[in-house]
């Protein structure tokens, strides 16, 4: 056995070698040395590196900050912006309203004498009078400081704007479960200057499209269920600046159409598409998956097309023919005292298509009627996203809603998302009773909501159900309290009392209950 000492004393050298600035390296490498601190701080400089301008003032940013790698320096002091715009003569003039600069003849500086001063400075750029598009130039900006490195960068201006708008497509219908549909698109260059920047067009659909991915230069996404209607899936694809630039007053399309099939859960998939020019340097994002085929091309548009938006957002939906038979069940429990209800209320999909709303609006709802004699006092909706039950708002008039309020016996339960074939939605409602009660049933009814989805329900025997309030239990010494549910509304605070006094006989423990999925 080693002496402890010399374990010891084994464990101690090995944490300040640890510890030793570059020491692993020193070992491994006796001839390598640790990359020497800054002795002073280095000057970055954010900006655009291109600006593309027109005969209205276009606003434009430029800010710096100072880097010095943790190594404690002197703060930089008197801090200095230099714009120089000579380069731009005959192109295009820069104009700073900022007390902290002063213009010479388009050389511009602004001075930081205080710490506390932005770093940053606005500006506007504009095309001068009878530069003709193309005709481009450059900013050179200089930050420099007393105590720091400083540095330049620089801005490409170019004169004339491209502006792409997206063809408008037409809404497919009675698409059979199964099929694949075309998705082409068209553009338009409405600016007076050709693309001259990367182009970028985004499909993003809801509702169970599944898109191929047949294209090497398009990157697809789809969400943890592919296929299911809430399973978000996209398709994002790039074309270079030159053979795919767009000329100004021009039209291209697709080379070939994106392709697309029809989930066997489809009821109405929603799909909005976009088109954006890259910023130099700018990583387009989008899907884990690269199209293994040939790259898709812009090419000149042929034939008439089918009109344009007027901007550079499109949308388009695809109603399959399928139906969604939507069924209310609703259940009574007795509460801790009389006259004390818990009413859940189920709104369940019987298939065989999934239910989805769109731009958060609900696809269907639950209509609620107490008795005369019954009141809500409360609801176990919770805000957070993996809360099991779903809202309720209070009825407004014949049609309209308002913010859940605990007293009455006229509310609407919102299926906030959607619902899966073969899942529901829970809603639960704390009721109270009084004596004026004599037995008379509510109503619970499923109706479509205000996404405006037509669901083809097949059966609506089950569309509605009733409930009634029976003899509430009394509480004896051997009946545990009946709820067991966070609430909102009153006559909750025995619940947080009996937490708090189950978490001191734990010890202090902290019980977490994890909600997977709203629907059920």
């Amino acid at each position: 056995m080693k002496p402890k000492c010399t374990v010891l004393g084994a464990v101690l050298a090995a944490v300040v070698l640890a510890l030793t600035p570059g020491a692993a390296a020193v070992a491994d490498d006796p001839s390598a040395t640790p990359s020497p601190l800054p002795t002073q701080a280095h000057a970055t400089i954010q900006a655009e590196k291109q600006l593309n301008v027109g005969s209205a003032a276009q606003s434009a940013e430029v800010s710096w900050m100072f880097w010095d790698g943790g190594a404690q320096v002197p703060a930089p002091a008197n801090e200095t912006l230099v714009i120089d715009a000579r380069d731009l003569a005959d192109v295009a003039s820069v104009t700073v309203d900022d007390p902290r600069c002063e213009d010479d003849g388009q050389v511009i500086t602004c001075a930081n004498t205080d710490s506390s001063q932005s770093r940053s400075v606005a500006f506007t750029v504009r095309a001068d009078a009878g530069a003709t598009p193309g005709a481009d130039g450059t900013i050179t900006y200089t930050v420099s400081a007393d105590h720091a490195t400083g540095t330049t960068a620089n801005a490409k201006v170019v004169v004339g704007i491209p502006n792409l708008v997206v063809g408008r497509l037409p809404d497919v219908t009675h698409a059979r479960i199964g099929s694949r549909i075309d998705v082409p698109l068209r553009l338009r260059n409405t600016g007076d200057l050709a693309t001259d920047r990367r182009v970028m067009l985004r499909w993003e659909s809801v509702g169970g499209l599944v898109f191929d991915r047949k294209f090497s230069n398009c990157a697809y996404g789809e969400g943890d269920e592919p296929g299911e209607p809430g399973s978000r899936t996209s398709v994002t694809c790039v074309f270079p600046v030159g053979p795919d630039s767009v000329p100004a007053g021009g039209t291209v399309e697709l080379s070939s159409p994106l392709t697309a099939t029809v989930g066997k859960r489809v009821l109405t998939a929603v799909t909005d598409y976009s088109v954006e020019l890259l910023r130099p340097g700018v990583e387009p994002g989008g899907g884990s998956h690269q199209g293994t085929g040939p790259a898709l091309t812009l090419v000149r548009a042929s034939g008439a097309g089918g009109g344009f938006e007027k901007g550079a957002e499109g949308r388009f939906t695809v109603a399959a023919d399928n139906s969604a038979d939507l069924a209310a069940e609703a259940t009574t429990k007795p509460g801790r005292k009389a006259g004390e209800w818990t009413l859940d209320i189920n709104a369940v999909n019987h298939g065989p298509a999934s239910a989805y709303g769109i731009d958060n609006k609900a696809v269907a709802v639950v209509d609620v009627v107490l008795p005369k004699g019954a009141v809500v006092t409360g609801t176990a909706h919770m805000e957070e996203d993996d809360s099991p039950y779903g809202p309720c708002l209070l009825r407004d008039g014949s049609t309209g809603t308002a913010p859940f309020e605990a007293g009455h016996r006229h509310y609407v339960c919102t299926v906030p998302f959607g619902v899966a074939a073969g899942k529901s939605q829970l809603f639960a409602l704390w009721v109270k009773t009084s004596k004026a009660y004599d037995g008379a049933k509510g109503t619970a009814t499923v109706r479509p909501g205000p996404a405006g989805i037509p669901l083809h329900d097949p059966d609506a025997s089950n569309d509605s159900a009733t409930f009634t309030f029976g003899t509430s239990a009394t509480p004896t010494a051997a009946t545990p309290s009946g709820d067991t549910i966070a609430a909102t509304g009153a006559g909750r605070t025995t619940l947080i009392a009996t937490a708090a006094g189950c978490a001191a006989l734990l010890g202090g423990g902290v019980i977490v209950v994890r909600y997977r999925r709203r629907s059920h």
